[in-house]
């Protein structure tokens, strides 16, 4: 009876075109195979179809999700001193397997093969450890586990951070302000340039996300002096593009942003009622249009002059 090949036992040229027609799940499968097979795997330059990556992070789990036809997420919890990970493939079949060392550690060795056979990524991990991805999701995480994880992604290429704070339905405290002091002298923070963030338990420091381009904030409270100040920063920055922010507790203070932002640049509609601005910005044909509406919704925007609605008061 004729001995059976392997694919090991194939030419190099011959497996690297076998695994071009493979996908994600399938490769990180056949590295689990045996010894000589991950070697050839991670010291070969493949290519195969490129999906679209996100790293998400709850409590002690981190997640990749994909946008594959083979795999949807592969999740790693901590247990104890080992790791456990879940592959979820989208016919919903779930798959355990149990990982000897940290789970940040097993996370990045696997997203590293992952990221490793993507065309888009010039580098898989740096030497310090560091994840190469434009977006990162904080999911239900504190800011203190946040602090212990943005650390672990490339400042240059992170562009975009969300973050939803845990709800914290006991809590009696009516203005309990966000402390992101443990975060924002990271450069992971100073350098991205859009911020999304869900903490319906707190208040925000505006001065916190001044320096971002797009801002879009879910909170308890906002006290019309960081409006104030919101607009005035506006008015003066290089990076400002546009912020969005949801109040949980009704607004209360719009006699004191009348007498601030004087009355509205254009009339009222009683059918959707919201009160729209127009602010010049010096030395800019850009302007800066504020809008309130009744759902205790600002969004605050730099537009073209020429976008400026017709008969509105610029002021």
């Amino acid at each position: 009876m004729p001995s059976q090949t392997l694919l090991i036992d194939f030419p190099a040229v011959v497996k690297s075109k076998v695994l071009e027609k493979l996908g994600v799940y399938s490769i990180l499968k056949l590295r689990k195979v045996c010894y000589n097979l991950r070697q050839f795997i991670d010291e070969s330059p493949l290519k195969f179809n490129n999906c679209a990556i996100k790293v998400r992070t709850f409590g002690d789990c981190i997640s990749i999700i994909m946008e594959s036809p083979e795999i949807d997420s592969l999740v790693f919890r901590a247990d104890g001193n080992r790791c456990t990970m879940e592959w979820e493939k989208p016919n919903g079949v779930r798959k355990k397997v149990m990982e000897i060392g940290n789970y940040i550690d097993v996370f990045l060795k696997e997203l590293g093969q992952i990221m490793k056979h993507q065309e888009r990524v010039l580098e898989e991990l740096t030497k310090i450890g560091c994840v190469h991805t434009d977006e990162v999701v904080f999911d239900e995480c504190t800011v203190d586990q946040i602090a212990k994880f943005l650390p672990f992604f490339h400042s240059d290429d992170l562009n975009k951070i969300r973050i939803e704070l845990p709800y914290e339905e006991d809590e009696v405290d009516d203005f309990r302000m966000l402390n992101l002091q443990e975060i924002k002298h990271l450069e992971q923070w100073k350098n991205s340039k859009c911020v999304k963030l869900k903490a319906w338990d707190f208040c925000v420091r505006i001065q916190d996300f001044l320096h971002f381009e797009e801002v879009d904030i879910d909170c308890k409270m906002m006290p019309v002096q960081n409006i104030v100040l919101l607009k005035e920063s506006f008015l003066t920055s290089s990076t400002l593009t546009s912020f969005d922010m949801l109040i949980d507790d009704n607004f209360n203070e719009r006699e004191q942003l009348h007498a601030s932002f004087g009355m509205p640049s254009l009339p009222v509609d009683q059918s959707e009622p919201k009160e729209k601005w127009f602010f010049r910005i010096p030395n800019n044909r850009e302007v800066l249009s504020v809008t309130f509406n009744k759902t205790d919704r600002f969004n605050f925007r730099r537009i073209d002059i020429l976008d400026v609605a017709k008969g509105a008061v610029i002021k």
